[in-house]
This record gives structure tokens, sequence and C-alpha cells, in this order.
């Protein structure tokens, strides 16, 4: 049987299916003879479905159809229908221009984009966040763009490190597969921190899939997957980009982007960031500071070329380097660390990265194509928890290769491949060394039927052999229904098991006197993964409107149990003796009461339980009710933007402390509370100013860090949190582009 998968491994070697496209620019001519670009043209192949919606600037990027030639409609209400016909997979750079149907003195042509917006239309559920939902959320990292955002839950992970996670379905952010257009991405060293080193602005949108997502991006996802679309050198029109931000508590941050051009056939993009917090805050006088003193930089730099006849390639490099000092405000490193004398947290990270995508595509046979991902990442942590040492580094190589075509029509569509996935970590924690290789060598097969506009399937399955955990198999299947127009059903169901990675993915646990137990080897963690999902997009106010349901549920066979319940001065590991399961109901509601003003409402239940030590319990940490509501409110061209969120967060179980002494002791429910946010954006020509406020009610859990006054005595604790830390920010910054 090895002898077949290694076989099947060699002849898929080689290369990711690049979709081939046409682009264009969709003008108009105004009464003065001024060219201008049009905005919100639909642009569409004559007699299908397949079409597409100018963007900025009038460009647009549509697949090809299935035959060629084949006509390609222009329309736009207020405006006269164009059609154009291309011969071959060649033409592209179009240039199209419409005409009024009405000559006027003047003419205003308004275009509107969602936020954010659930896909009708893919097989797979998956939510997209665009730009306008990132810039909602100023402070400029992946981890605080999804405070506005229902489907993604963020949480601190400890009250001193200021680390952030992310949380799908009920489930920790370990448990969603976070990929780099469409390649794994935060995995390993980088799963607690990894969300604190991309910008926003860095970001074109963000695709959020609940459930196991497709077998052809790997084998992790389990409560779902987030990719996300970096910025593209080609479709830049704005040569130069900065952002600036700061805020009252001494946290300054700086963006900058910049696209030279090259020639037709190489582009390229520049990233750059800077970021620190300097300033010493303290808010409930407990001795620690509220939030670590921070330095980060990160450099991207990305290429694409195109032949513009049969091959494609991107490729980049990236390089960070971080530093966190934290814990008592009195701390110094160069008197105390190493010693009693005062608590004092660190972490150094140093991170370089790079990855290359080429296609090989076949212009007479647009459906057609080879491509191969492949990236690699080289990672040094080193970290130190008031006397508690860690060093890692952590080596990855990753290469995947697909082979998409068709079956006689488009109607059936398959991919085949193979995938390499190489981790090579060296770990110390306090004394004990841990050393080991992954090598995961695997095959998928994806099957994609579709028929008419109503249905449409995508039917998986990969084989991956493991060195340590054996052969896995994945089995996964989406299905979409369309019993009438703007109704959508979906149904999934999938597998999906991962490699744990005890130490750094428990990194809270440092922050505290626990003595760490490992009871046994700890296995492979393997879930199975069940979803449904209504969509009915309806008129209200006589405005469109939507309304979601989403209702999933992950069984698990197997799963590292991190156990803090069985004794208060010790966490506990093992694999799970029991059943573990999350169940999650989310519904959001959008819809317009007046003219630009769009408002979300959504409503989030989680049953998620967990059998610690032979009893099955609520998963501490988890509030089992959340409510979001946002408003977004804009004037005439988005001269003004407005924007508020209200997060209510229910109450949630706490880790027994009844072993503790009295003034030590917790409730057995965390406290129900609010969040608002809100921000305000004013626009210029060239730069638009924005000023916002977080955490609007100034809450912060009481008494985050237990026995504050003995860090170094049996009973502290800075990891049972639940709640901000932080409190109250303002912040101000600006956003300027030059084209």
């Amino acid at each position: 049987m090895n002898r077949i998968y290694i076989l099947l491994f060699f002849l898929f070697v080689g290369t990711i299916a690049f979709s081939q496209h046409i682009k264009g620019k969709v003008t108009t001519i105004n009464d003065k003879g001024i060219v201008e670009p049009l905005t919100g043209v639909n642009v569409y192949w004559m007699g299908t479905t397949v079409g597409s919606v100018t963007g900025e600037n009038g460009l647009f990027l549509i697949q090809n159809p299935d035959i060629f030639p084949a006509s390609l409609i222009t329309s736009m209400v207020g405006f006269i229908s164009d059609t154009v016909v291309i011969k071959d997979a060649e033409q592209t750079g179009l240039q199209i221009t419409l005409k009024n149907t009405v000559m006027l003195n003047a003419v205003n042509v308004e275009a509107k984009q969602d936020a954010s917006m659930y896909s009708t239309i893919k097989p797979i559920n998956t939510e997209v966040l665009g730009k306008k939902e990132l810039l909602k959320a100023a402070c400029c990292n992946i981890s605080e763009s999804f405070s506005t955002n229902a489907s993604v839950d963020v949480a601190f992970t400890d009250a001193v490190s200021g680390a952030k996670k992310i949380q799908m379905l009920g489930l920790d952010g370990v448990y969603t597969q976070v990929l780099s257009e469409n390649m794994p991405m935060l995995r390993g060293l980088s799963s607690a921190y990894g969300l604190n080193y991309i910008p926003g602005t860095w970001i074109e949108n963000i695709m959020v899939t609940k459930g196991t997502g497709s077998v052809v991006n790997g084998y992790e996802s389990i409560s779902g997957q987030i990719n996300l679309e970096f910025l593209k050198p080609e479709e830049q029109k704005k040569r130069f980009f900065l952002n600036i931000y700061g805020n009252h508590k001494g946290r300054a941050e700086a963006n900058i982007h910049f696209t030279p051009k090259v020639n037709e056939k190489w582009q390229t993009m520049l990233f750059t960031h800077a970021s620190s917090n300097t300033m010493k805050q303290d808010m409930n006088k407990d001795g620690f500071l509220d939030m670590p003193l921070t330095r980060q930089y990160s450099v991207f730099n990305r290429w694409n070329y195109h032949n513009q006849k049969n091959f494609e390639a991107q490729f980049g490099i990236k390089g960070l380097y971080e530093s966190r000092q934290g814990g008592q405000s009195s701390f110094s490193y160069s008197s105390d660390h190493g010693t009693t004398k005062a608590y004092g947290i660190g972490i150094n990270t140093r991170q370089l990265e790079f990855f290359s995508k080429t296609g090989f595509l076949f212009p007479s046979k647009p459906y057609k194509s080879i491509g191969v991902q492949t990236s690699g990442k080289i990672q040094q942590q080193d970290m130190y928890f008031g006397i508690r040492k860690y060093t890692g580094e952590q080596k990855s190589l990753y290469t995947n290769i697909i082979y998409a075509n068709i079956i006689k029509t488009t109607d059936h569509k398959y991919k085949l491949g193979a995938s390499y996935m190489l981790d090579d970590y060296a770990e110390k924690f306090n004394d004990s060394l841990f050393a080991r290789t992954e090598s995961v060598p695997g095959v998928f097969a994806e099957y994609t039927y579709t028929h008419a506009e109503n249905f449409s399937m995508v039917a998986g399955v990969r084989e991956d052999y493991h060195n340590i955990h054996g052969l896995q198999f994945t089995p996964r299947l989406h299905l979409r229904y369309s019993p009438v127009k703007k109704t959508t059903l979906r149904l999934s169901a999938g597998r999906g098991f991962r490699s744990p990675n005890v130490i750094v993915e428990n990194q809270s646990i440092f922050a505290s006197s626990r003595k760490v137990v490992f009871k046994e080897n700890i296995k492979a963690e393997i879930a199975w993964n069940y979803g449904f999902s209504f969509n009915q997009q309806f008129k209200l106010f006589s405005r469109e409107a939507f309304i979601n349901l989403d209702l999933f549920r992950t069984d698990f066979v197997n799963q590292l149990v991190v156990d803090i319940d069985q004794h208060v001065n010790k966490v506990v590991f093992y694999n799970l003796k029991g059943k573990s399961y999350s169940n999650s109901l989310q519904v959001d509601l959008g819809f317009e009461p007046i003219k630009d003003l769009a408002v979300k409402l959504a409503y989030k239940w989680y049953d998620v339980q967990t059998t610690y030590n032979y009893e099955l319990m609520d998963k501490p940490y988890i509030p089992k009710h959340r409510i979001m509501t946002n408003l977004a409110y804009s004037t005439y061209m988005e001269i003004w933007k407005f924007d508020f969120t209200a997060n209510w967060f229910g109450q949630s179980r706490l880790p027994s402390t009844v072993l503790s002494p009295a003034e030590y002791q917790l409730s057995k429910k965390s406290k129900s509370y609010f969040l608002l946010q809100g921000q305000i954006t004013k626009k210029f020509r060239k730069f638009e100013l924005y000023v916002g406020c977080e955490n609007a009610l100034n809450y912060t859990q009481k008494n985050p860090v237990i026995a504050a006054e003995s860090p170094f005595g049996e009973n502290f604790d800075a990891s049972m949190i639940y709640a901000p830390v932080e409190g109250r920010i303002i912040y101000a910054g600006l956003r300027l582009e030059i084209k």
C-alpha cells in the first residue's frame, strides 16, 4: 500500500491551478469629453451565469468562458449595453466605453459594495470580508479585524502577553486552518501570535469558510478555513499607500505599500510595517502591565509574472522581527531577569518565509491547467515567563500540485493532485527537550458537479501518510441547492485531523505557577464536522435584505485535553477519554432601514463540551450566548463614514478553584458584559482621516491576575481570562494614497 502512495505522489509531483481570466476596464465619456471610469457595471458572458462587476477605476476580472469565440456583455442602468466578441483567451486588457442612454448636463454614477457578504453561488459555506470590513477596525493587524464580524470570535489568551486567539464554531483557533492565498500559513510556532504578524492593510479580502473546507487545501481544517488574499500588484492603481495609526495609550503603527512600474510581464509590490507600544499602563493597580511593551517590524515583497500566453508565476518573501516585554511594571530585564526579584515576561520572534506559485495554462482549453504551490518558513521564538523559559525553532516546507480538467462539459470538473508537508521542530521548555520531524506526503481528488443554477456539489477525498500518526483518510462533501430564486440551502460533512503542538499552542500555561503534567503520549486530533445553512434574500423597507442561518456540529474521535480543573496547581495533558463535541448556531440579519444605513444583527449559541477526568463538562471561557449589532452609515460618495459595533457576551464556565485559598477562589460562572466600539472617517481628495474608540464602556475583567502580589508563589495564575484586560482606547489615523 505504501508503495502505491509513494508512486502516486511522484506521478503527480509538478504544480496550483490558476483559473484563467480576462481583464478589462469600462469607462464613459462625460459631456465635457473627459473619460471617466465606471464602477458597478455588470460584465457577463452571453447565455451563461458567469459574470463580474467593475470595481474601483472601472476595472473587472472575469473567468474565461467554456468555449471561444464568446460574447461579453457590459450593462448598467443609464447606459447603453455593449457586446464585445472575444475570439480567444489571449485577448486581455479590454477597453470598453459605454454611452449614456440620455445625454444630460451631468451624470453621477453611484455604486456600493457590501463590506461583507455571504456567497450564494459557492457550494462551500463562505463569507467574504472585503476591504471596507477590514477598515472598520482601524488597528492594523488581522487579530483585531474580526471584532466587527460575527463568524469569527477573538479572545485574549492571558493577562500578561497581549496575545489574541481566534475561535470558530466555539472551538479554539488551532482547529481553523488559516491560509495565505490557499496555502497553509499559521501553523506550529506561529499559532499563538501569528495573527498579530499580519497587518490588515496588506489584505484585499478574507474568505471565511465554516466547517471542513476543500481537500485541495489540506487535511487540517476541522471547524473552518480562513483564507487571506493579499493585495496584488497587477490590480493596484495606487503606486503609494501610507497608513499611520496612534492611540492615547502609546501604541503607534505605520504601513507603507509601494507598487513601482516594471513592464507588461512583470509586476511587483513592496509592503512594510512598523509598530510599537512604549507606554506602561496599569489601570487596575495590581502591579502588572495591562499590555506588554512591543516592537514589531516586517517587510513583504511579492512579484508576479505573466508571459501573456501559457505561463504565470508568483513569488515573494516575508521577514519579521517582534519583541514583547511585560509582567510587573517594576521589572527590569538587566537586573531582574532569571531571578525572583520581579516577575517579567519576554517573547522574541524572528521569522522568514517565502512562497511561489506557477501555473501552466492551455489557451485552447481554458478549463485545463497544471500548477504548483510551494512555501517555506523558518521561525525562532525565545520566551520567558518569570523563571520559566522556552526556546523553539521551526523549519517548514510545503508543496501542493493540482491538475484541473473537465469531463466532457464544464458541468463536470475535477482536480487531482499531491501535496507534501515537512515540519522540523526543536523545542526546549525549562530543562525538557522536545524535538520531532513530521513528514506528510498525500494525494487527493475532488469532483465538482454543477446543474444549471440551482444545484452544485463538491466531493473530495485525500489520503495522507503521517510518519508519526500513520495513514489518515479524509473524505469531504459539500452540497448546495436553490429551490427558488434567492433561497440557498447547503449541507456539508467531512473529516479533519491535525498533529497538536502541545507546548506552543497552550502558551497561556506559562503565565501561571501550574505544574505541567503529561499523562501519556499525545495522539493526532481527529474530528467529524457536519453543517447545514440557509440563506434567504428578500426586500425589507423596499431595499435588499438577507437572513442567514448556520447550524454545525463537531464530534471528536480524539482530542488533546488540556485539563486545568483536575487540580488548581496543575495543568494535565492527555488524550480524550469519552465524548467531546461542539454545537453551534448562528443567525444573521442584514438590511437597510434607510438609504446608506446598513444594519447587521447576529446571534450565536454554543454548546461545547469535553470529558475532563471522566466527567463531561462545558469547555471553560466559551459563552453560550453572544449578540452582535453593527451599524454603518455613509454620506454621498462616502465623504463621511460612521461605524458602530456592539457585542454582548453571555456567561461562561470558569475552571474550578475550590482547592485554592478562599481569597483566590473564583465563581463558577463569568459575568456577562458589553463591548462597544465606533469609528468616524472623513475622506479628502487624496487622503482620509479617521478617529475611533474601542471598549467605549471601559469594561475590564476584575482581578485578572490571581495572587498578583506573589507571582512566584503556588497560587499565581494570569491565564484565567474571559474578558478584556485593557480598558478604553481612543485612536486616530491617516490614510494617504498616490496614484
